[in-house]
């Protein structure tokens, strides 16, 4: 005889424990039939038997709002439940097993109430390619069970923020859940708990024929009273925990520490410490404090706090690093990113932080394309929304700095990652971490984001030295000029320096040209009535040999405006001069173009709703009156769709970008993330009115 069982206990262990009860009394071939079984969880988060507490969790924020956090007897990825998710299990024996017929009960119930819903190539369930149930599978022996969730009117903000992993590094050999969209089925129909178990349960017997309740005697109460007790210990919920490293990479006061912390079953079972400290006897006295411990900030710190004043500032560390708050996160995001500059298609270091950023502390869907990330925020809406900021770091020597800000850029598009945490915009956002954009190859890279995702518009933002502290500068048509480097070689005959007419000698066609280039951007400042430059960067002819004239000569000039089709034809003219003089003179020629960066132009109805979304939302701003002369690969985007690209000030006692002395300001990163997600809120209507 099939069997219904509804549990009145909001307690995820007991619950839980009833759940692999019954399983048990399938195995032990007790029960026949099919028994479907309901429960309601108060606040908790369910993780499958084989899955990492620590990375799949926030766990003290769970600790601190007094939420479950309870683990399956089976597979599965992790879930958060409360009053507004349905929770059933389908439990028989393996030959009654068919997983397929009991999904069809779910999609039959949803039917009956209004609800096109369907199965998607994970075994989820979906509607309008929203996520509302997900099943895990269990099998003890010959018992086999299919057991889901149905999010009905769930809190879906608490979930997207208890199932933020913790602020840890780790590098976890557990089994992953898999963030998905989700939607409350209350959003499609008018349903409530109660109406959609009844739903289940008469597309149950409408498929397997009637069902009586199942009575569960004295001692099968205390048998899953027995259960519940081993859900509850630490050595169940945490213990189970499959092996994983913890890391730990800080410069404290006596010196840099690289901590690495192996754990089994949420026990440290080995340390390795490396240290530049004077006291050479601390990575021992690290192992002897730690080894054995329980696996937790408040553990580990209370056995820190016994040793000596290095281990007493780990202790407050790994506590602070516990209550970090989002500003916090984001100023430590913009200093470690300084830390380790790369230059264009070199930011390996600065792509792995960025990575692990976002898979510890958000609740994004992660995408790495190689060179560039970017990672998703989907809400199902019909308007998709990018936000850019670029990476790399420009030349300073041999090495690297960030004399531009882009650890500034990555930190504050880091910190609209954090803020989206349980919040919904009304529209899909897609954050886009751009490499090489000082070369100008980063953003023809990233362009195919365009059509993977189907961007409907995009926005980006450059801090400003000398610009008030976080107020924004907005700018209608262009807003940063095209540029582009230019090459000329020309190429004589040698001879000796006392015979010069038996050579040639370029000097004057390279001396000629770079007087004419200039001339030729002033004739285009006039026809465009846009400003067009041509700024002559480097020349050479010949060698320090007193005994040979010069037979070859170079010229780089740095070509600008801001139209790009008067820079395309600077471009032209200028190569036109180059072969008149060189035909002149008699000698070869050769010319390339280098970083190329077309005209950054803000499209006029994009503008329209950015202007409209900082008024309402309060973002204090001003406009420009004329464009920035520098240039920025932003511009590639523009071609592809509605784009807007703004400044945000960084202080008047900011020094200019590109100097030894610049750095990005503390605080500007999450000023630059409050406005990335008050306008990203804010804008509404997306259609291109106009661009270049």
């Amino acid at each position: 005889m099939n069997k219904l069982f509804i549990s009145r206990s909001g307690d995820g262990h007991v619950n839980l424990a009833a759940d692999e009860f019954i399983l048990e009394q399938y195995r032990r071939g007790i029960y026949g039939g099919v028994t479907l079984y309901f429960y309601v969880n108060s606040a908790a988060v369910i993780i499958g038997r084989n899955q990492n507490a620590w990375r799949e969790c926030n766990i003290a924020r769970m600790e601190e709002d007094g939420v479950q956090l309870v683990r399956r007897h089976t597979g599965g990825g992790a879930v958060f439940h409360d009053g507004g998710n349905l929770n059933f299990s389908f439990i028989t024996n393996e030959k009654l097993y068919d997983k397929e017929r009991f999904t069809k009960v779910i999609l039959s119930a949803c039917a009956s109430l209004g609800i096109e819903a369907e199965v998607n190539g994970r075994n989820d369930l979906t509607v309008s390619g929203r996520k509302f149930s997900g099943c895990a599978y269990g099998l003890s022996g010959t018992a086999r069970a299919m057991h889901g969730t149905l999010l009905i009117s769930a809190g879906l903000d608490r979930l997207q923020s208890y199932l933020s992993p913790s602020q840890k590094k780790l590098a976890a050999k557990g089994v992953a859940s898999v963030r998905s969209r989700v939607a409350n089925l209350n959003e499609f129909a008018r349903i409530t708990v109660d109406s959609m178990r009844a739903a289940v349960i008469n597309a149950f017997t409408a498929e397997f024929g009637a069902a009586e309740e199942l009575a569960l005697s004295a001692e099968d109460e205390r048998r899953i009273a027995e259960l519940a007790d081993r859900q509850r210990s630490w050595e169940w919920r945490i213990g189970c925990t499959p092996e994983f490293t913890a890391q730990i990479d800080e410069r404290f006061s006596f010196g840099e520490l690289q901590l690495s912390l192996l754990l089994k079953n949420g026990v440290v079972k080995d340390v390795k410490a490396f240290t530049d400290a004077l006291d050479a006897s601390l990575p021992e006295r690290l192992c002897s404090a730690l080894i054995g411990r329980r696996y937790g900030p408040q553990s580990l710190a209370k056995a820190l706090m016994k040793g000596g004043a290095e281990e007493r500032e780990l202790a407050q560390y790994l506590l602070r690093e516990e209550e970090m708050n989002d500003n916090e996160l984001i100023e430590r995001a913009r200093e470690e990113l300084a830390r380790i500059p790369e230059l264009a298609f070199g930011e390996i270091k600065t792509k792995a932080y960025i990575k692990d950023f976002i898979e510890k502390h958000t609740d994004l869907e992660l995408h790495d394309m190689g060179a560039w990330i970017y990672a998703a925020h989907r809400e199902g809406a019909e308007v998709t929304l990018a936000v850019r900021a670029d990476f790399d770091a420009v030349p300073d020597g041999d090495s690297a700095r960030h004399l531009c800000g882009h650890n500034g850029h990555t930190a504050a598009l880091l910190g609209l990652a954090l803020l989206l945490k349980g919040k919904r915009v009304g529209k899909n956002l897609i954050l886009l971490f751009q490499h090489a954009e000082e070369t100008g190859a980063g953003a023809p890279e990233c362009s195919m984001l365009f059509e993977l995702e189907h961007i409907d518009a995009i926005i980006g933002a450059h801090n400003i030295p000398g610009g008030p502290m976080g107020k924004l500068l907005f700018r209608r048509g262009t807003f940063a000029c095209a540029s582009c480097g230019l090459e000329i070689s020309m190429q004589g005959l040698p001879t000796h320096a006392a015979y010069p007419e038996n050579g040639v000698n370029p000097t004057g066609a390279i001396a000629q040209l770079a007087l004419a280039l200039p001339k030729l951007a002033d004739e285009l400042t006039k026809k465009y009535s846009r400003m067009t430059l041509a700024t002559i960067v480097g020349m050479r002819t010949g060698e320090r040999a007193f005994g040979v004239a010069a037979s070859d000569g170079r010229l780089w000039v740095t070509l600008r405006s801001e139209s790009t089709e008067a820079l395309k034809e600077l471009v032209k003219n200028a190569e036109e001069k180059a072969e008149a003089l060189a035909k002149e003179y008699g000698v070869g020629l050769k010319t390339a173009v280098f970083d190329e960066f077309p005209a950054t132009v803000n499209d006029d109805g994009l503008m329209d709703a950015v202007e409209k979304a900082a008024g309402e939302s309060g973002l204090d701003h001003e406009y420009l009156e004329v464009p920035f002369r520098w240039s920025e690969d932003f511009g590639h985007y523009g071609r592809l769709a509605p784009a807007v690209f703004f400044g945000i000030g960084s202080g008047e006692g900011t020094c200019p970008l590109h100097t030894k002395d610049y750095a990005y300001p503390a605080g500007l990163a999450g000023k630059t993330a409050e406005a990335f997600y008050k306008l990203a809120s804010g804008i509404s209507v997306i259609k291109r009115v106009k661009n270049e």
